[in-house]
């Protein structure tokens, strides 16, 4: 067990990190954007947990007010983070009056704090809170121990359902690559889980791990996101376009089969999806940055579910992983033919439909499973 003067020391270091990383974060996103809000989030939920901590441990906490905005804050953290994540994939996420369901249980832990510490002295609370340093739980803390991690079972389950039905979305109307930039999200909660599981089997042994460990933890959190923000940076968020609905085929000519309850049988596949490559070719529409599911019905006559039907039947991958191989298959045409162009190898991603050097050689890796650089080091040598 770590003394009160080490565990000052940790919270204060944390502290000045933490104050280090935002400053780093607003100069890189001006706290705008996926990361900026993650970052809020992790300096608005813990900040006064640490302080409070500090107080604590010095024995200067006699102020029940600090106290509650810790408890509030800190019950904050799960539903923040799942609205966040709900935000920023999902376009048609709306804040409203429905949503402030979410902060319910962080109101009650809040109430349950103020009718317990309503009448005490600050003599009285400052015994309470000594008593709370010696591993002991009172009230209060009780339920903001459950309520936390009540949120922990809740949230997470959550989270991690509606990254993969995301995901899943993603791949089968986008074409754009955007679905590999916005995996740092689904990354950030799985190390969020991974390190707030690890408080979990810490406070359940000692419950007064919280005042050192998770302010480490959280550094370690904050870490990842000016990582990310530095070497991978994110970029804009698709722009959703509204689905041409099912059914409604632009042109009176569309063969009845292209109906969407139609049952396809392989060769209504086949033929479904060499009439997709075939425009996809001629028109190099797979070079459009913004190419989407609904964009190719539109251009087809095809209903979307349909196509998505054949293409994952015959084809055996979805809309994303189709198109984004047809663009590999031009980048593979432009790195053999980097000497006569001008172009280099960072260079000729925006030629291939991708937004960003970064999902181009992450698209690249996948389809070919080796980088641009050491693909065309292998074609070169077997010339």
């Amino acid at each position: 067990m770590f003394t009160d003067q080490t565990i000052l020391i940790i919270n204060t270091a944390c502290i000045s990190v933490l104050a280090f990383m935002t400053i780093i974060l607003a100069m890189a996103t001006r706290l705008k954007g996926g990361i900026g809000y993650a970052a809020l989030i992790i300096v608005s939920t813990t900040l006064p947990v640490y302080i409070t901590n500090m107080m604590r441990t010095t024995g200067t906490l006699n102020m029940p007010f600090l106290w509650y905005i810790s408890v509030f804050f800190n019950t904050l953290c799960f539903p923040l983070t799942w609205l966040f994540v709900h935000s920023q994939l999902d376009k048609t996420f709306r804040f409203t009056w429905r949503t402030c369901r979410h902060f319910l249980p962080s109101f009650i832990s809040l109430g349950a704090s103020v009718i317990y510490y309503w009448s005490v002295t600050p003599e009285g609370f400052a015994a309470e809170m000594a008593y709370l340093e010696s591993d002991k739980e009172n009230l209060p803390a009780i339920i903001n121990d459950i309520v936390v991690f009540g949120q922990f079972f809740i949230y997470f389950p959550l989270m991690f359902r509606f990254l993969r039905h995301t995901k899943k979305e993603l791949q089968e109307n986008y074409s754009d690559s955007e679905y590999l930039t916005t995996r740092w999200i689904s990354h950030f909660i799985t190390l969020f889980f991974v390190l707030f599981f690890i408080v979990f089997i810490a406070y359940v042994i000692s419950p007064r791990t919280d005042a050192w460990l998770i302010p480490v933890l959280n550094v370690i959190g904050m870490s990842y996101l000016v990582y990310n923000s530095i070497a991978h940076p994110v970029a804009p968020y698709i722009q959703r376009l509204k689905e041409i609905p099912d059914g409604e085929a632009p042109d009176e000519n569309v063969p009845l089969q292209n109906s969407p309850s139609f049952t396809l049988d392989e060769t209504q596949m086949k033929e479904i999806c060499e009439q997709v490559t075939n425009y996809l070719e001629t028109t190099e529409a797979y070079l459009r940055k913004d190419l989407s599911l609904a964009m190719l019905s539109k251009a087809t006559g095809i209903p979307q579910k349909t196509l998505s039907r054949a293409i994952n039947g015959y084809r055996q991958c979805n809309f994303f992983e189709l198109v984004n191989t047809m663009r590999v298959g031009k980048a593979r045409q432009l790195l053999l033919s980097l000497e006569t162009s001008g172009y280099k190898i960072d260079s000729i991603y925006e030629e291939c439909g991708f937004r960003t050097r970064s999902t181009f050689f992450l698209a690249f890796k996948k389809v070919e499973g080796q980088s641009p650089a050491q693909w065309l080091k292998s074609a070169n040598n077997t010339e």
